[in-house]
């Protein structure tokens, strides 16, 4: 099994999303251009930043 990353949609699931196929199945969504290969750095979780300031007040122009 080769662990991939679609760079289009695929059975739902949306681009980014990382997959496994099996070597023939990879190798015909790749000429369709659908998969890349998965790096190490891919499979890493990404955090959303911090703020840059956690004790501004709070924004008072929102709808209630």
């Amino acid at each position: 099994m080769i662990k991939a990353i679609l760079t289009k949609p695929l059975d739902g699931m949306p681009e980014g999303t990382e997959r496994e196929f099996a070597q023939a199945d990879f190798d015909r969504l790749k000429k369709l251009g659908a998969v890349r290969k998965a790096t190490a750095g891919d499979s890493a979780i990404k955090r959303a930043s911090p703020p840059s300031n956690k004790k501004a007040p709070a924004v008072t122009n929102k709808s209630v």
